[in-house]
């Protein structure tokens, strides 16, 4: 198992290569959006950074990698950068969670009702 530090640095585990694969596209994917561009040029933008989690490319030796892998790469991202949030602000961990389930709130559509 991976595990984090306060520092944010890893304290012992490895990922697999399929979930350091996931990690990278993720990141592609937040890289991808531009203050200066229009929203359909970054949703445009974020497909294709993304389209290597669903899409089998003949040309690409790489595998698409697995949901366990993107949902972990995911974990371990969140983990790594809430941690150092945290350290660099003086907070604990916990009050970075909860201020990104606030953020999250914010932004989140309201649920249909059937």
């Amino acid at each position: 198992m991976l595990t984090i530090d306060r520092e944010g640095t890893v304290d012992s585990g490895r990922i697999p290569a399929g979930g350091a694969r996931a990690a990278h596209i993720l990141l592609d994917a937040v890289v991808s959006q531009s203050t200066g561009q229009t929203v359909q040029a970054n949703v445009e933008a974020m497909t294709l950074a993304l389209s290597s989690l669903t899409i089998e490319n003949p040309d690409s030796p790489d595998a698409v990698p697995s949901p366990g892998d993107i949902v972990g790469s995911a974990v371990v991202c969140i983990s790594w950068l809430a941690t150092r949030l945290a350290t660099t602000s003086g907070r604990d961990i916990e009050d970075v969670i909860v201020d990104l389930r606030t953020f999250l709130e914010s932004v989140s559509a309201p649920e249909e009702q059937d």
